[in-house]
């Protein structure tokens, strides 16, 4: 059965939560135990800064992925990176950027929606931001907004990845 990137969304995202979480990076209410808000607020925080960009900014710097590389994340080293002018190869998109000094670009975080532990884990293979303890809910921070969630770059790569033929382990 083929999984499309709306039957993924409406499985997968549960709720907008931008709302809660601007509200608490911002200082929250009063009434609640101070530590448990204090770390509340630290954690809507983070989740409200910009994502680091590794990848962008290594390609735009002349890094690229090496041909053939397997880009499988559950493998040890899914993607090589490599550079006409380093004699190094990354591991990386972080590592390219730190062996040439470049600094990622930052990708703002415009909307906060509460997912499934599956989904969490699927995002963050792919470098989304996620806190799977926020209060007891799973947030991922997105950094796209303007069109449905359905269309996102992150979603349709997860469809690809659980619609593509699998091969049976060998006996």
């Amino acid at each position: 059965m083929t999984i499309t990137p709306e039957d993924l969304v409406r499985r997968e995202v549960c709720h907008l939560a931008s709302s809660l979480v601007h509200t608490l990076a911002v200082g929250g209410s009063i009434g609640h135990d101070v530590r448990e808000l204090e770390q509340l607020t630290e954690q809507a925080q983070a989740l409200s800064f910009p994502l680091p960009d590794y990848e962008s900014a290594a390609l735009d710097e002349g890094w690229k992925r090496a041909a053939g590389a397997d880009t499988d994340p559950t493998k040890p080293r899914p993607v090589v990176w490599i550079h006409e002018d380093h004699d190094e190869e990354a591991d990386t998109a972080e590592e390219a950027c730190e062996l040439s000094e470049i600094e990622p670009y930052d990708r703002e975080v415009f909307e906060h929606w509460i997912v499934t532990d599956w989904l969490a884990d699927k995002l963050e293979a792919r470098g989304e931001k996620v806190d799977k303890d926020f209060a007891g809910l799973t947030i991922w921070a997105r950094t796209t907004t303007g069109q449905a969630i359905a269309m996102d770059e992150v979603i349709s790569s997860i469809c690809e990845e659980l619609n593509a033929p699998h091969t049976p382990a060998a006996a």
